[in-house]
């Protein structure tokens, strides 16, 4: 028999039931902070600590792309204003996935230009009926730099075959859709559907 009549057995078994429990208290206090500073990371990265730059507009983005400085003489300085837009990062989204969203553009005309014959990245303006995209293309496969609604359309953004991507611009009577992949080159198809 230990002290006050009680057995030895029982007393260390007390003490390797105290040790477990505070060894689960610590390991939750610690599992706690981790979890607590991943979500803080994640969360100052996704809402914005302030300490990020704002997105850029497509035509800096074609200034750089380009590598200019941005200084471009322009006679009409209106001409230079643009309204707000929805801009989709370069990280593409998981397969089968979509983005919508809604805003004021004004519609400008269709453009169109011949695939460049050699690999080298590319990027394209589509200005549609429904809206404006900027899609940059290379060979591992398009991403969209800025997808633009035109007043009363939604934009729709979504991954089509081989890596490709699928802009729609779509109103109550009208639908704007441009489908772009990589084949050899950038290729694409515009469609304009009432």
């Amino acid at each position: 028999m230990g002290r006050d009549g009680a057995d030895p057995g029982e007393d260390g078994a007390m003490r390797r039931t105290i040790g477990f429990v505070a060894l689960w208290f610590v390991a939750g206090a610690a599992a706690t902070t981790v979890a607590w500073l991943g979500v803080s990371t994640v969360s100052d990265q996704l809402a914005g600590s302030g300490s990020h730059p704002d997105p850029l507009s497509a035509d800096q983005i074609n200034d750089e792309l380009a590598g200019t400085d941005g200084t471009t003489s322009d006679p009409d300085p209106t001409t230079t204003a643009r309204p707000s837009t929805t801009t989709i990062p370069a990280p593409q989204p998981a397969r089968g996935s979509t983005t919508t969203a809604t805003g004021p553009v004004t519609p400008l005309a269709p453009t169109t230009t011949a695939p460049p014959s050699s690999a080298q990245p590319v990027t394209r303006s589509y200005d549609l009926e429904g809206g404006s995209a900027t899609l940059h293309f290379t060979p591992a496969g398009v991403s969209v730099v800025v997808a633009t609604p035109a007043p009363g359309f939604t934009v729709e953004v979504s991954d089509s075959h081989s890596g490709g991507k699928r802009v729609e611009f779509e109103s109550d009577d009208h639908r704007s859709r441009v489908d772009a992949w990589w084949d050899g080159g950038p290729q694409d198809e515009v469609r304009e559907d009432d």
